[in-house]
């Protein structure tokens, strides 16, 4: 038997902090703080647990403080016993808190990129979380006229010839890239930037000399010359612990004016470059300009991304149509 006194204060202390986890979680929804920390699709699973939290720590404030006042059974669930287990276990809760509350929230740059490793080619296939259900679903808008031109039997077979698929994964982005080479510019959307820059890179031979344009941070490393670096986004399959940088080398006559972590749109040709032995894109860049950091700074992967990519030129056509 247990003196309800150190119960109460424990449950206070509990109560406290589950509701402080609560506080915390709803202040990163109202500050659109929370794409600096999870992927959308897990975003909503968090975003279900301020309501439970707050009814616990309500039950845990009301046991504390309306509960019997008389000796308390604690047996079964004995308390934390001694200063080094108290702090150890409440600590796992507070620090946590303390550093998200006390550091601002701020976005992946150039240091944890130099840490991880900037990759310059698609990541392998499985971090995409592909079933063969969402491949089969992805190739919707097959039959979809080609956006940029008039698509008649004959262009249909050479951009088959040209964008062959290798393997069951790259599927989809053979499809992509028919689409991608119909376009007189390029523009990489943050929607499908990886799977834009994936299929690209799969069939780089066959898009040197287009036209591109693409936002994202500078990186630079030092083994790159002072008119190379890579324009670079962090790719985030479920958090940021599992971020991955992701970047095409860029180069330009004015590059080494922009430091790291300097937000950037790049115009320019893509080329082919050797880096490590591998070829691999580059970007020789005719125009380089600094844009503000966007809303959402983090690239996600995009479960069907030729139907995003008709859906995205579907809405630019009809916008246009609107205007003329």
């Amino acid at each position: 038997m247990k003196s309800s006194l150190r119960i109460r204060i424990h449950y206070t202390l509990r109560s406290l902090l589950v509701a402080a986890l609560a506080a915390y979680i709803m202040h990163l929804n109202a500050s659109d703080s929370l794409e600096y920390y999870l992927a959308p699709h897990m975003q909503t699973l968090l975003l279900l647990c301020p309501v439970p939290l707050l009814f616990i720590a309500f039950g845990m404030m009301w046991h504390s403080l309306a509960g019997d006042s008389g000796e308390v059974c604690d047996c079964e669930h004995p308390l934390p016993a001694g200063l080094v287990k108290n702090v150890t276990v409440y600590g796992l809760f507070t620090v946590p808190l303390l550093f998200g509350l006390l550091l601002p929230d701020q976005a992946l740059g150039s240091d944890m990129a130099a840490k991880k490793g900037m990759i310059y080619t698609y990541p392998n296939p499985d971090v995409r979380r592909k079933t063969d259900d969402r491949n089969t679903s992805a190739f919707s808008g097959t039959d979809k006229r080609l956006p940029g031109m008039d698509q008649g039997a004959e262009e249909n077979i050479a951009l088959n010839e040209r964008f062959v698929a290798k393997d069951i994964y790259s599927v989809e982005f053979a499809e992509l890239a028919k689409r991608l080479y119909t376009l007189p510019v390029i523009k990489v959307e943050p929607d499908i930037f990886s799977e834009t820059v994936g299929a690209m890179d799969m069939y780089k031979e066959h898009f040197q000399g287009k036209t591109i344009s693409v936002q994202g941070f500078v990186f630079r490393d030092g083994h790159m010359n002072e008119d190379t670096f890579a324009v670079s986004r962090f790719l985030v399959m479920c958090c940021t612990a599992d971020a991955v940088p992701f970047g095409v080398l860029v180069r330009g006559t004015n590059a080494a004016s922009f430091a790291n972590d300097t937000w950037v749109q790049i115009d320019g040709t893509i080329q082919v470059a050797t880096l490590n032995g591998k070829e691999t894109l580059q970007i020789q860049a005719k125009q380089i300009q600094p844009v503000e950091q966007p809303a959402s700074p983090y690239i996600f992967t995009n479960p069907d991304s030729v139907a995003e990519f008709d859906q995205l030129y579907s809405n630019d056509n009809e916008t246009k149509e609107e205007i003329n």
